[in-house]
């Protein structure tokens, strides 16, 4: 344990352990971190669908945040699934205090299956107090468009960095038969990677890759090659899935 540097992961709880909390402790084993955990939301949800989503208590939630970093130096913070005001008001002050380590924030807005994590009347508080407090922003493209309005990336980007969000890196843009991942830097696509796109759709991706890039922005601190070795990273363990008979489950058992 000494070893290992300590991550912590702000995210909510899926029952399946393919996504939320559960995929990035797994995740940041991976790479050798040990990774500290503070819930802020509990789900049902399975393989099929996201059908209710509870919030803990703020007080709770501030004071489980405040008991981690009393204890435990943190090297990085990813968060994931956020879906009251409250609790996001909570998240944004307690990263205004930890803006010298690398935070990655994973945009959910629904889960894979569907069912809403971050509802309309959540998003502008999101938007203009959490978001820009990222070291890189997360989201696909779907994500992308629903936290804008717009259709366009450009325009989307362009409005991001108006509300002061300056590092997005946007994934799961289908071209041509491959999956496009686009890196912008204050309005400016400065990296862009291609692979294969596969036939199935797989679970949790998104908590995965964002906590693999938190891991490896704070070994290499360079944003393009954390994004170039996450993408790797995904490869290798997207190509043999769990088939749950619903949807596929990443398998780092590997």
């Amino acid at each position: 344990m000494s070893q290992k540097k300590f991550i912590l992961t702000i995210s909510g709880h899926d029952p399946t352990s393919a996504a939320g909390m559960t995929m990035d402790i797994m995740v940041a084993n991976k790479f050798n971190f040990h990774c500290l955990s503070v819930i802020n939301n509990l789900t049902i949800q399975d393989a099929k669908k996201l059908y209710k989503v509870i919030d803990v208590n703020e007080k709770f939630f501030k004071k489980s945040l405040k008991n981690m970093v009393k204890n435990f130096e943190v090297s990085g913070i990813k968060i994931g699934a956020v879906s009251s005001n409250k609790i996001i008001e909570e998240t944004a002050n307690f990263l205004k205090l930890h803006l010298n380590i690398p935070i990655v924030i994973d945009p959910i807005i629904k889960a894979g299956g569907g069912g809403l994590f971050l509802k309309k009347k959540n998003l502008n508080l999101a938007l203009k107090k959490l978001y820009p407090l990222a070291s890189v922003l997360t989201p696909n493209s779907e994500e992308l468009f629903y936290l804008t309005g717009f259709k366009e990336p450009e325009d989307s980007i362009k409005k991001l960095q108006d509300l002061g969000i300056s590092k997005i890196y946007v994934t799961g843009n289908e071209i041509s038969k491959n999956i496009v991942n686009t890196l912008y830097v204050n309005g400016e696509k400065k990296l862009e990677i291609k692979t294969s796109k596969l036939n199935k759709k797989i679970h949790g991706t998104g908590c995965a890759l964002s906590t693999s890039i938190l891991c490896n922005l704070i070994k290499s601190k360079n944003l393009y090659k954390s994004c170039k070795e996450a993408n790797d990273f995904m490869e290798k363990y997207l190509n043999n899935s769990l088939n749950t008979g619903h949807q596929e489950f990443i398998n780092l058992n590997q």
